[in-house]
């Protein structure tokens, strides 16, 4: 699962799900993206920039999709 957005007019930010967490980055940079594991997204550590960048809508669908990987409720 993948979301994107305009980050800036020259710039695209995307979060991506990935087997093992979840991945956040501009412009199709992989490489250094910024990573977090399903727990650390269940715990809020990516509500700051997910939120304010896709919306509280996308980070609520990225909670839940973060506790089915791992089985564990979401935190608001």
């Amino acid at each position: 699962m993948k979301w994107e957005t305009r980050y800036s007019s020259s710039e695209m930010m995307y979060v991506e799900v990935t087997a093992t967490g979840v991945l956040s980055y501009l412009n199709s940079d992989r490489e250094r993206a910024t990573r977090y594991s399903f727990a650390q997204v269940l715990e809020g550590a990516a509500d700051n920039e997910v939120g304010n960048v896709f919306g509280r809508d996308i980070l609520a669908e990225l909670k839940t999709v973060a506790q089915k990987h791992i089985g564990a409720p979401a935190k608001p």
